[in-house]
């Protein structure tokens, strides 16, 4: 058992929850944090995955930053993490132990990628556009006409 304070942590949902908190403030990956788990649990992350909570979905890449995870999918958490102190992470252990908090599955994109993404669509357009402009220019006054070389 992993004791800090008063607060005890006995399950597999809480020390998922620790496991994620902790690689957070160390900057881990994902994968740090399931190693972190599967030391501290005994079991195989794989199979736990549908009992637990606040976890990476099927296809994520586990080599990816866990704050970039946590920001993407558990932005309360990310909010908490970065506004609070170190010595308040038993608090929200405390917290995430009675919640239902999970991860968000809509996650939206940003706006201003959807911004980038639509200005690229139409700047392809114009792009292919000019080059079919650019191929058919003297194709009315050629005759197709090749002529050989000097």
């Amino acid at each position: 058992m992993i004791t800090e304070g008063i607060t005890v942590v006995s399950t597999n949902q809480e020390y998922w929850d620790a496991s994620l908190i902790r690689t957070w403030r160390n900057a881990g990956t994902v994968m740090d944090a399931i190693r972190m788990y599967q030391s501290i649990t005994k079991t195989d992350f794989v199979n736990d995955v549908p009992s637990l909570k606040r976890v990476p979905k099927i296809g994520y890449p586990w080599k990816m930053g866990i704050r970039t995870f946590v920001a993407s999918y558990l932005s309360k958490i990310s909010n908490r993490l970065w506004d609070q102190p170190q010595e308040k992470d038993v608090l929200l252990l405390r917290k995430l132990k009675t919640s239902s908090y999970d991860t968000d599955v809509s996650a939206t994109p940003d706006s201003e990628l959807q911004k980038e993404q639509r200005a690229s669509k139409v700047n392809n357009k114009k792009m292919e556009f000019a080059n079919a402009k650019y191929k058919q220019r003297n194709s009315s006054t050629d005759w197709n006409v090749n002529k050989g070389p000097r």
